[in-house]
Parts: C-alpha cells; sequence; structure tokens
C-alpha cells in the first residue's frame, strides 16, 4: 500500500468536499443579491448590509465574514466593512461581461435536488426528467451561457463561409434548436436585422423565460417560439441556418432529430452544431473537459435522456465518432469540424 497515494485522495475529498460548500454559499450570495448589493453600495458594516437588505444581521456577518476568509470580499478592521473587489464584481453581476460565471453555481443545488431520484434510476435503470432538477437548473443553463452566446455567436457563424455575408445583406430564416432562455436567438436577431428566427425547446420554463427575454429585447416580431422537441414541429417553408448549441448529447432520439433538421433545411442551408469537447479514448478524457463533462453526464444529461423511452442514451461523453454516426445515419454527407477555438465545446457544419 502507497500512504502517499492514500493521503492524497483523502486530502482530495476533503478539498473538493470543501468547494462543494463554498459553491452553495456563492449560491446564497447570488439568490439573495448580497453581491449586488455590495457592488452598488460600496463597503458595509455588517448592520448596514442588514438594514439594506432586510435580512439577518447574525446570518450577514457570518455570511461576510465567509466570503472574506475564502478570498471573495476585503475586510478592513478599523472600519469592520467589507468589501466586494471591483474585479470580483464583473463576475458575479455583470450579465453580459464572459467572465460572469456566477449562475454556473446553481447547478449544486440543482443536482443535489434529485439525488434520491438519481439513486432509485441507478437501481431500476429508469430516468430523471429534465422537469425534476427545478428552476436552479434553468438559471444554471440559461445565464451562464447567457455571456457566450451575446459575445461569440456572430463570431461562430463567421467561421462557415459566405453565411454571414448572406445573413447580413439578404436575410433568411433560422432555427435554434434548444433554444433553451434565447439569448442566441437574440443574439443574432440583434446582429442580423433582416432574419427572421423560430426557437424551439420542449421545457416550458425555458420557452417562457425566452419569451419574457425576447419581448424585453423588443424583437418578439422577428423570433417566434414553439414549447416542442424538434421531432414534432412542423413549420411551411425551409431554412438556412439551424443551430444547435450543447443539445444534441442531451437528444433521446438524436438521429431522428438530426434528420428532421435535415429535411428542415434549404437547399443551401447549413445546421451550425455545438457540443462536448470529448476525446474519443476514456483515457485520454481527464482533461478538464472529460471530467466536466463526465460528471454532468452522470448527474443530468444521461439520467434525463433516459428518462424517454427507447433512448439512446448518449450522455455528455458523446464523442466525435459518434456524433458524427448520428449525422451520416441522419443522412449529412458533408461533417466538418470548423476552426473555434473553445475550451469546452467543439463545432460542426453539417451540409445536405
Amino acid at each position: 500500500m502507497d500512504q502517499d497515494k492514500i493521503n492524497q485522495i483523502s486530502e482530495r475529498i476533503l478539498t473538493e468536499t470543501n468547494s462543494a460548500m463554498m459553491c452553495l454559499v456563492l449560491y446564497l450570495g447570488h439568490k439573495l443579491n448580497l453581491f449586488k448589493s455590495l457592488h452598488e453600495n460600496g463597503p458595509v458594516t455588517p448592520e448596514e448590509l442588514a438594514n439594506r437588505t432586510n435580512y439577518s444581521e447574525r446570518y450577514l456577518r457570518e455570511w461576510l465574514e465567509c466570503m472574506t476568509v475564502n478570498g471573495y470580499l476585503e475586510y478592513d478592521p478599523p472600519t469592520n466593512r467589507f468589501t466586494l473587489p471591483e474585479e470580483h464584481a464583473v463576475v458575479f453581476c455583470d450579465q453580459t461581461n464572459i467572465a460572469y460565471t456566477i449562475p454556473f453555481v446553481y447547478w449544486i443545488p440543482s443536482f443535489a435536488s434529485v439525488i434520491n431520484k438519481l439513486i432509485k434510476a441507478f437501481q431500476t435503470g429508469e430516468g430523471v426528467p429534465y422537469s425534476d432538477y427545478g428552476s436552479n437548473l434553468i438559471v444554471a443553463q440559461g445565464e451562464g451561457n447567457r455571456p457566450m452566446f451575446e459575445n461569440d455567436v456572430v463570431k461562430w457563424i463567421a467561421s462557415i463561409p459566405d453565411l454571414q455575408e448572406k445573413l447580413q445583406s439578404e436575410g433568411g430564416h433560422v432555427l435554434d434548436v434548444g433554444c433553451g432562455d434565447g439569448w442566441a436567438s437574440i443574439s443574432i436577431a440583434k446582429n442580423f436585422p433582416l432574419v427572421k428566427i423560430d426557437g424551439v425547446d420542449p421545457d416550458n420554463n425555458s420557452i417562457e423565460n425566452a419569451s419574457r427575454n425576447i419581448s424585453e429585447a423588443d424583437l418578439s416580431d422577428r423570433i417566434s417560439l414553439y414549447p416542442l422537441t424538434i421531432e414534432n414541429f412542423v413549420i411551411d417553408g425551409k431554412y438556412d441556418l439551424v443551430m444547435t448549441f450543447e443539445s444534441i448529447h442531451d437528444m433521446p432520439y438524436p438521429i431522428e432529430s438530426l434528420r428532421k433538421i435535415k429535411e428542415m433545411l434549404s437547399s443551401r442551408g447549413v445546421v451550425l452544431v455545438a457540443d462536448v469537447k470529448m476525446n474519443e479514448k476514456l483515457e485520454e478524457k481527464n482533461d478538464f473537459a472529460g471530467k466536466l463533462y463526465y460528471n454532468f453526464s452522470v448527474l443530468l444529461c444521461l439520467p434525463q435522456s433516459m428518462a424517454y423511452s427507447n433512448s439512446a442514451a448518449t450522455g455528455a461523453a458523446m464523442t466525435p465518432s459518434t456524433f458524427k454516426r448520428y449525422a451520416k445515419e441522419a443522412g449529412f454527407s458533408k461533417i466538418d469540424i470548423l476552426p473555434i477555438d473553445h475550451f469546452i465545446w467543439r463545432f460542426y457544419m453539417l451540409s445536405p
């Protein structure tokens, strides 16, 4: 027995336990708008923060001190005041900045809320429906991806030959499959004023959020929403661009979904797919993306897809060869990997 190896894994468990607890303390700070209050009002004592928020001073004091010893806040002993550094405020409060990652801590309470159902799923082989994960999942996914969609979608489209120019000068019809909270569709609509967009998502809560976000962006006349799976979506006309981000591996019937997408393409239409950046061999999957997506796969992606009968049960460890097989069986003859550098996503272009 290697005692050093035992000690290392034991210490790792303690570190990861502390990290999980830290996520929940951060969650409290965001959910209760404490970061926002600190950002807007500057250095505060626990008493002042209690007066501003109407929350318990004793709880706030403990939270402020916890945030301080963990390096998220700064403390001035002579004044007993706590400060959110300007740089940290970007991460906690600036919803359109690519560094705005605080929504991702919402994954932790969401996953914890279904753990007993997941235990049962392991025993029965059944699934855990997406809707069981609650509103925290919607925040984590929708708000977490928002900065990326607002800042990068146009760059992704620019990687497809001639597409950006066509959408800019001629307009076109775009389909957003798995549109979620609608941020990718909103970004497309803002950057390409002649484009019309349809968004499809089977989750009603996501569609409600998207509808609100689209209305607030004054784009309801150009973006239409449908609370359906892509297999059940029927519309007249064809699409110049179909985009689907981080959704193929979640689909219970990916081949059928891609086949339906192909049927809806115009003669010169293309499909832009972004999905997991997973290596082919298990021994090559111990990079950041591999570790992250296997966690997602066990806790969410696989169980929610197995809630459907005869699911493909792909999971978030989907490899390029698996995706290409799905696309070929769906009838796509041209499958290209686009030269887009992203730390956890791989981008594909499909042409009929």
